[in-house]
């Protein structure tokens, strides 16, 4: 639903591994494109990503550094480079022997898996590539027995750690928490470390006692992150834990100091000199190397750099997220200064100069959008848009800028969608009727007969408890990725699916996102201690079980968390379509909302109801922001409709309108808030192209879409179907049909 920047290291540190800023600098044109096609590149680049990128995500799954919502969780040891004078910074600090274990597995398996590849059949830079990799996972295996051996070392001046990390790492897999017996562990610390610090002191090593006061820093910061997940949502937990935690940190923050202070001795040799070597974990239920030889048989795109230098040309594009086209890609990263406006004309005179049917698939593609990107900017040259309504201010005093019809339709040609704002309104409108009808067969099977109203009243009356609310929703996720895996709908890596992560939003945070937040995790929205009676009230309502049941795997997998996972590690696979903007970027978690209604996840009629309720939402969001858009509506009216036609709860519906016309990430995108349902309309109207013809499976549908990437969906489509391709045809898509209206 709402959203974030996310994997913003991952896309960083691609954009320079790929060179995209050289690339943004050169501005000319060559009148033959020919030599700038690329040449082959090693099979074993992606699969290199891979290994970095999984081994990072599952770092995020423990206590200490680099976990999750941890100082360094978003970078690790790639997370940035020193300044050249800066000495080297030492290594993070290890307090948790399940990431040592976890580690462990993981690098073996990828050893194991890297030892069937036959070598002798990669090019010479993968068989390189190959080589460096094994190297690179033998290096990482000696450094999780040294840091194993400086656990051993630091341990007995942490007799707390095997008490606080256990709580600390339930938190990020957000187990529910005894908070009585949350408070007994945090009090018995406390007295420990009071005993100790009151007892003769316990001489060790200077440069041990050193890492452990760093151990014990890192450790009270994980237990703040810890108890502020609970703080305030949890009223058991907040109940026993105000006094315990306040104790427990400043015991935390005096003993680190003791360590400092009084404990070192230059003169005591480190102890002990070795450790037993670490115990891998289980093997994990869903494996966590991909299938490997599928990734290296994958097509290279040879228009990759003509791609990166077009678009480092001409304006950075996006409004997707999560992908490629959503955040600050290869070919997306802004050079130094600003760069000459790009000349589309030369562009298209090179661009016969390559022979289209002697390019790949995916490269014929990226002509055809090279071809109508530059089409489209020459004629935005002579465009002229004249300034939108007036706005018109009401009593809900939420305000906004009207784009007007003219720049509607503008920015419908931008994302190439063949249809005018009235006949959007009108789509919107059929499928509100569809999904009336559906709710009425919910609403009798709840037996309101057809006062679906009265259905969607009964599903916002439950609740979970106070404080259930986070393991509700990851039970949910859980729940998706088993039925997503047992009908072979998409391949879901076990990594993406072993590191689902959770915070809360705060009371501030929900006045403008009443509902999910999603992508690299999931933010939840549920009543705090803070917020009055109303407040708490409509919150519960407006995220009880059955909502919920419809959207978390929005945010998550097979939605945003899945596409940034996956968009990350097949950066390189083609170039950047930047034009896809949010109707792949929203369109794509919306899609699985129709598909998992159409083949029957949701199960009881309040789960219906659920689904059928955001479904609405999504026809109420083209509806409302369009009439905005063109003066016809003032934003009073939208929150109206929302209430009145959908049943959102007035503060929510409110807190939409709000978000849609004044939040700094939407009042630019007029039609960010129509893209949900269409992208996800352009998807199905694919996917029974290819999958209900038999052309496609599932998962090899859904995978390949993943595997492209943000693009506007007509290209997509290009890609995906097995149509004649010509350097001149008409690449518009009328995926809903001929629509009434002008």
């Amino acid at each position: 639903m709402r959203r974030f920047l996310r994997f913003p290291v991952v896309a960083a540190v691609l954009a320079l591994a790929l060179g995209a800023v050289p690339l943004a600098q050169n501005d000319a044109v060559p009148a033959d494109l020919k030599p700038l096609l690329a040449k082959p590149a090693s099979e074993m680049r992606l699969v290199v990503t891979r290994y970095n990128a999984d081994r990072q995500a599952l770092g995020q799954n423990f206590a200490g550094p680099g976990g999750f919502n941890m100082p360094g969780a978003r970078g690790g040891r790639a997370g940035g480079q020193a300044p050249a004078a800066a000495a080297p910074a030492a290594r993070p600090v290890t307090v948790s022997a399940a990431r040592l274990a976890r580690l462990k597995r993981f690098d073996l398996d990828w050893q194991a898996a890297l030892e069937k590849i036959a070598a002798a059949k990669l090019s010479d830079a993968a068989a390189a590539d190959l080589r460096a990799l094994e190297q690179t996972i033998a290096g990482n295996l000696e450094q999780l027995e040294a840091a194993n051996l400086e656990l051993a070392q630091i341990a007995p001046a942490l007799p707390f750690v095997p008490k606080l990390v256990p709580i600390v790492e339930a938190r990020i897999r957000v187990q529910d928490v005894n908070s009585q017996e949350a408070a007994r562990t945090l009090t018995n610390v406390k007295n420990d470390l009071a005993a100790r610090m009151a007892a003769p002191v316990e001489k060790m090593n200077a440069a041990t006692a050193a890492r452990a006061a760093e151990a014990t820093d890192t450790l009270r910061t994980a237990v703040t992150e810890w108890f502020n997940f609970y703080n305030g949502y949890d009223p058991m937990f907040t109940w026993w834990m105000g006094m315990p935690y306040k104790q427990v940190d400043k015991s935390l923050q005096d003993y680190a100091a003791y360590l400092r202070e009084k404990a070192g001795d230059e003169a005591i040799a480190v102890s002990p000199a070795s450790a037993p070597p670490i115990q891998p974990s289980a093997a994990p239920k869903a494996a966590s190397v991909p299938d490997l030889a599928e990734i290296l048989a994958l097509p290279q795109d040879e228009m990759r750099d003509i791609v990166a230098r077009f678009n480092a040309q001409g304006p950075q594009r996006g409004g997707g997220r999560g992908n490629r086209g959503g955040g600050a890609g290869a070919a997306d990263a802004a050079p130094a200064a600003p760069p000459a406006a790009r000349n589309n004309r030369a562009w298209l005179d090179a661009l016969p100069s390559l022979d289209f049917d002697a390019l790949s698939r995916n490269a014929q593609v990226d002509y055809l959008y090279l071809r109508w990107r530059a089409e489209t900017d020459i004629a935005h040259e002579t465009e002229t848009i004249p300034p939108g309504p007036p706005f018109r201010a009401d009593d809900s005093k939420i305000l906004g800028k009207p784009r007007g019809r003219e720049g509607l339709i503008s920015e419908l040609r931008d994302n190439m969608i063949p249809y005018t704002p009235e006949q959007l309104i009108a789509l919107a409108n059929r499928e509100f009727e569809w999904c009336e009808n559906e709710m009425k067969k919910a609403s009798r099977a709840m037996g309101f007969g057809d006062d679906w109203k009265k259905a969607i009243e009964k599903v916002k009356q439950d609740a979970v408890p106070p404080g259930g609310q986070p393991r509700l929703i990851m039970d949910m996720l859980d729940e998706a990725v088993a039925y997503l895996r047992a009908n072979d709908l998409i391949t879901v890596p076990g990594v993406a699916s072993e590191s689902f992560h959770m915070t809360m939003l705060s009371p501030q945070a929900q006045l403008t996102s009443p509902f999910f937040l999603g992508g690299d995790h999931i933010l939840v929205s549920y009543p705090t201690d803070t917020m009055d009676f109303d407040a708490r009230m409509q919150s519960m309502r407006g995220n009880n079980p059955a909502f919920s049941h419809a959207t978390a795997f929005h945010e998550m997998i097979p939605g945003h968390n899945l596409v940034g996972y996956l968009g990350s590690r097949f950066r390189d696979y083609r170039p950047s379509l930047t034009s896809g903007g949010p109707f792949y970027g929203e369109g794509w978690p919306l899609y699985w909302e129709l598909t998992m209604y159409e083949l029957g996840f949701h199960k009881t009629p309040e789960q219906k109801v659920g689904a059928l309720f955001w479904r609405m939402h999504r026809c109420a969001r083209i509806i409302f922001s369009l009439n905005f858009h063109m003066g016809s509506w003032t934003p009073g009216q939208a929150v109206d409709f929302l209430v009145d036609k959908v049943g959102h709860e007035r503060d929510n519906a409110a807190a939409e309108v709000r978000r849609s016309f004044e939040s700094a990430q939407y009042q630019n995108q007029p039609l960010y808030q129509a893209a949900y349902l269409l992208g996800g309309l352009q998807l199905r109207g694919l996917r029974r192209e290819l999958v209900d013809t038999k052309a496609m499976t599932n998962k090899a549908f859904h995978d390949e879409i993943m595997r492209q990437g943000n693009m506007p969906m007509a290209l997509l489509r290009l890609r995906m179907t097995k149509q004649k391709l010509t350097r001149d045809m008409d690449v518009n898509w009328k995926f809903y049909g001929d629509l009434p209206g002008k």
